[in-house]
């Protein structure tokens, strides 16, 4: 495959770049590497903490051959291949928190954004945007965040290539794409559950509306959105807004 590769100092945001190059037609799989963001995203646009020099931050262009109101389910694709890859390359065993993030244990180690745009002649692609806290030391983390995040190294003792967990990652989000192509979200979602962290936990949903719901996380539906089922029975299909534990907010 022919890829497009840029390998960035410093970004503002790996995915405003691979956005950048997806919008001059770069090609499915092309990348984008920064030693350190200045404003790095999280899901409902928050800040990620981003030091330099010590963790992988990147994003593809992905064009996959999928219908367009399947869009929204790649971020899950993409948390399945990054899990995937995670287990075999550091030997962490890292799952998954919908619809975004990764974590060891109960920390958290890693998030994605994935975003949608079109290009120069009008056809979309998405860009999968991937932080992963690689060679963080204890010592690194803010202590505010140090009993909630964690790193590779931390975990598992190894320093980590970044360069060829860049390379990894790539190919492992591509084959899960092609399999999302080739037999169904239904097959993703599968492995998806695999990794699943808070299937079967109590959890607290808060709505953007600033209202709140308690109950069983039940995981991921076809669609790609949460299924909780409150005290009632009730089963509430959650789109958007924050899926925490309950007890993170009694």
């Amino acid at each position: 495959m022919d890829f497009t590769d840029l390998h960035l100092k410093t970004a503002d945001s790996t995915n405003r770049a691979a956005r950048e190059l997806g919008q001059k037609g770069g090609s499915h799989g092309s990348g984008v590497m920064a030693e350190a963001q200045t404003a790095g995203r999280g899901r409902l646009g928050r800040a990620w903490f981003s030091p330099p020099g010590v963790n992988l931050y990147c994003s593809y262009i992905v064009r996959p051959e999928i219908a367009v109101e399947h869009y929204p389910r790649l971020t899950l694709a993409a948390g399945v291949s990054i899990a995937t890859c995670l287990h075999d390359y550091s030997h962490n065993d890292v799952g998954l928190k919908w619809p975004n993030d990764l974590f060891i244990g109960a920390r958290k180690c890693g998030g994605i954004l994935s975003e949608t745009s079109t290009d120069s002649e009008g056809r979309l692609f998405a860009v999968i945007g991937i932080g992963i806290n690689c060679n963080l030391s204890a010592d690194d983390i803010p202590a505010d965040l140090r009993d909630r995040a964690t790193s590779l190294l931390i975990e598992g003792g190894k320093t980590i290539d970044r360069k060829r967990l860049y390379s990894q990652l790539r190919m492992a989000l591509l084959a899960t794409l092609a399999e999302f192509e080739q037999q169904g979200f239904s097959s993703v979602l599968k492995r998806w559950h695999k990794y699943d962290l808070f299937r079967g936990r109590q959890m607290a949903w808060q709505r953007p509306d600033g209202s709140r719901v308690e109950g069983e996380n039940l995981g991921p539906a076809e669609d790609g959105s949460l299924l909780v089922r409150d005290a009632q029975g009730f089963v509430h299909r959650v789109l958007s807004g924050d899926v925490n534990l309950s007890d993170v907010y009694s």
